[in-house]
């Protein structure tokens, strides 16, 4: 059995798929109703970072309905099980591009589908420095309305300038309440929040290089780190995958997560995610059951669904290995 055959049968998660890329190229071609939509879908099939933006458009205009959102959940979920992919959080951004999208009515028709495929995913609601102040606080009390129910999550996304201090307004109630949150962290950590940050369940981190002393508080806070490699490298944060840290974190026993962010954008999923790790460092197929495990132990699922995955993930590793 090839590498590509081991990583295509080991039961597999993906922590961080955004929903306004993972929308297959096929269905978007199936679903649009205007024929000025073909150049996005075009880019949608490069590896170009610069027209992320750009390419927005396609699902915005296309999953503003529910019959169409529900097709391509469904579509996703199908895709996710073809590759072994057993469980994944997906990140719900689409109302962040699109004030005219009601974000609840999305939210329950999303868990429509996930209900009645008995899939194991589990949704993630997006604040943004993009926002308004009171649109960050109906998606907060949203989140509030179905935690645990559907929704286990929340991801700040920040412009590179802006000050987390800012957002106190937002901060102080995850923190009270201890709710899962996760930032991504593409600037330096600053004195005023760095509360904010050691508060965090996971950090996405997207900086070039280390910071041993924000490494060190991290270990110490059980901060798992989010990495999408191939995201990092195509906005060329990473020269030479083989000179990346990332392998030297998981030897020192770091917690770490591989994720695939978008599915279509970039052209990339969890698969070649694992591929390129492979392909680049030497890791051996116990380091990705370890990485994986240690992900749905730090999910924020209950403990049946949770012994169950680590079940079936043990289980089909102890016969590849």
């Amino acid at each position: 059995m090839n590498l590509f055959e081991q990583l295509k049968e080991l039961p597999k998660v993906d922590m961080h798929i955004n929903l306004t890329s993972s929308i297959s190229t096929d269905l978007a071609a199936y679903l649009m109703d205007d024929e000025n939509l073909i150049d996005i879908i075009d880019k949608m099939q490069e590896k170009n970072v610069m027209d992320y933006e750009n390419s927005l458009k396609l699902p915005i205009k296309i999953l503003k309905s529910s019959k169409n959102l529900t097709l391509a959940i469904n579509d996703l979920i199908d895709n996710l099980e073809k590759n072994n992919v057993i469980y994944t959080e997906l990140f719900l951004d689409l109302p962040l591009y699109n004030k005219r999208l009601n974000e609840e009515k999305t939210i329950e028709t999303i868990l429509n589908v996930i209900k009645t495929r008995n899939y194991h995913m589990n949704i993630v609601l997006v604040l943004s420095s993009e926002k308004e102040k009171e649109d960050n606080l109906k998606t907060l009390s949203l989140f509030e309305k179905y935690y645990q129910n559907g929704v286990n999550g929340i991801y700040f996304k920040k412009d590179k300038m802006t000050n987390l201090d800012s957002y106190s307004y937002l901060f102080d109630r995850l923190i009270k309440n201890n709710y899962p949150y996760i930032l991504n962290m593409n600037s330096k950590m600053t004195n005023t929040d760095r509360e904010i940050y050691l508060n965090a369940k996971r950090i996405i981190y997207s900086l070039p290089s280390l910071d041993e002393l924000l490494l060190n508080d991290i270990k110490e806070h059980n901060i798992m780190l989010e990495f999408g490699i191939t995201r990092f490298r195509e906005n060329n944060l990473i020269d030479d995958f083989k000179n990346y840290f990332i392998y030297n974190l998981v030897k020192d026993n770091y917690l770490i997560d591989i994720a695939s962010f978008d599915m279509t954008t970039l052209n990339i999923d969890i698969l070649n995610e694992w591929c390129v790790l492979f392909n680049n460092y030497p890791f051996t197929l116990h380091d990705i059951v370890k990485i994986m495990i240690n992900c749905v132990v730090k999910a924020n699922i209950n403990d049946d669904v949770k012994n169950n995955l680590i079940d079936k993930i043990k289980e089909k590793a102890n016969l590849m290995l």
